[in-house]
């Protein structure tokens, strides 16, 4: 109170200061017009036209000149203020009306975080309804129905077509949704359009950049898929997902290389598989690739040197099964044999290399040498292969009660006598019954499979 109390009384002064210093003012004024007036009474002739004219006191011209001044200065300072006010005005109308829209949309994230999507939603048309251009709003309520594409579209597009400055960075994120939703529906070249204009106001955008690239991945566009992929490479921000890119790098020349190869464009498909290998010798497809590049351009001869050569560098038994398919077309079983024996002396211990040379001695009906081949594995592994090859041999040999035991072998009995449970409602299977389904979170849904509709 005593505060108040002071304050009150240091503008009771300053308003008394003011009045005597105003009252001074006006007191000189006049003065200075009486004084004027003595000594300045003779006429003066104001000019209207060439030929008439009106003659006034000096004073009274004085006067006039003072007061027509200072009613343009009055008019001016009115026009001015008037302006600010109403400009003021605006200003804390759109303040309240900015204030409103914050709380429902601030009401609209805490509905969302709390999982009440329709809350959510409501608030967030009512903050629509204050300000309906309010790009947060408009961006959430695309979010939410993001598996509805045409009514996020709706949302999102009304983003895209709005002039926002200071905006910009929400508005190119709405840009990339509508990118990422033309091109889910197929419409390519719509997405495509989107993503160089997003580039073309930000040119290291990722997500533009990444959409761009399944764009041409979908299409099966692998020259244009190697072009956004070495943008992306250059674009990225670290050294851990640049490593992951540029591997990535190297599958999108492969299959540049493979349709390449199915073109017949038969060099570039070479040359393309040749960086893959300057890059990773241990890439497979790629080995794979030249020896198919070989078969059509030179002779079956040269794929298969090359393959050996392959194998002895990356001891792959993709390439030897490979090997083994090209010499048994070209009836050269001794050389393949050669080939398996170079292979296992190198690595003594390695099942599918003796798996492998058992199933081409079967395959040469060299039933002993195939049987020899396919005993003394590890007890503890299962090889369902094993004892099918096994079997067969022992069925070329008459051997039926040998052959019915390995083929027992792979059958499960207890797999064939057990009966799955599936939910009732998302059609989920289980091996194990359960009071609740582990996929959809419903109780009482679980009951026997007898038809075998279930969802793998």
């Amino acid at each position: 109170m005593k505060a108040m109390s002071i304050k009150y009384l240091l503008t009771g002064l300053k308003e008394s200061e003011m009045f005597k210093f105003m009252s001074f003012i006006t007191i000189v004024f006049l003065f200075t017009i009486f004084y004027l007036a003595l000594y300045n009474m003779n006429p003066v002739k104001v000019m209207i036209t060439s030929d008439f004219y009106y003659e006034l006191p000096q004073i009274a011209l004085i006067m006039i000149s003072i007061t027509a001044g200072s009613a343009f200065m009055f008019f001016v300072f009115v026009v001015r203020d008037t302006r600010n006010y109403i400009k003021t005005k605006k200003i804390l109308k759109k303040r309240k009306k900015d204030d409103i829209v914050e709380q429902h949309y601030s009401k609209a994230i805490h509905s969302l975080i709390s999982k009440r999507l329709d809350d959510a939603v409501e608030s967030f048309e009512l903050a629509l309804k204050e300000n309906n251009d309010h790009i947060p709003s408009l961006i959430k309520l695309g979010d939410i129905y993001i598996n509805d594409n045409a009514t996020a579209l709706q949302y999102y597009q009304r983003v895209v077509k709005l002039e926002c400055p200071g905006q910009e960075a929400q508005k190119i994120e709405a840009m990339c949704k509508v990118a990422g939703i033309k091109m889910r529906e197929g419409q390519y070249a719509e997405a495509e359009e989107l993503c160089q204009n997003i580039l073309n106001l930000e040119e290291d955008n990722l997500a533009a950049l990444y959409i761009r690239r399944e764009i041409y991945e979908n299409q099966s566009a692998w020259e244009d898929v190697l072009e956004a992929q070495e943008q992306i490479i250059k674009t990225v921000p670290n050294a851990k997902e640049r490593e992951k890119e540029t591997a990535e790098l190297l599958g999108y020349k492969y299959e540049y290389g493979r349709q390449c190869l199915e073109n017949n464009v038969l060099v570039s498909a070479k040359k393309a598989f040749k960086e893959i290998l300057k890059e990773n010798n241990g890439f497979i497809p790629a080995h794979l690739g030249i020896a198919e590049v070989m078969l059509k351009e030179e002779s079956a001869e040269s794929a298969v040197e090359y393959l050996e050569k392959a194998r002895e560098q990356t001891k792959s038994p993709i390439i030897l099964a490979r090997i083994e398919d090209l010499l048994i077309t070209t009836g050269e079983p001794s050389r393949l044999l050669k080939i398996y024996r170079a292979a296992q002396s190198e690595d003594m211990a390695s099942d599918t290399l003796r798996l492998f040379q058992g199933k081409l001695y079967y395959r040469l009906e060299m039933l002993d040498e195939a049987m020899d081949s396919l005993t003394g594995f590890d007890s503890g592994v299962f090889y369902p292969e094993l004892h099918m090859l096994r079997g067969g041999i022992y069925l070329k040999r008459g051997q039926c009660d040998q052959a019915a035991a390995e083929f027992l072998k792979i059958i499960d009995l207890n797999k064939a006598l057990w009966i799955p449970y599936i939910c009732t409602n998302c059609r989920a299977q289980s091996d194990e019954w359960s009071g609740r389904c582990p996929q959809c979170k419903s109780w009482n849904t679980f009951t026997f499979d007898l038809q075998g509709i279930c969802k793998i």
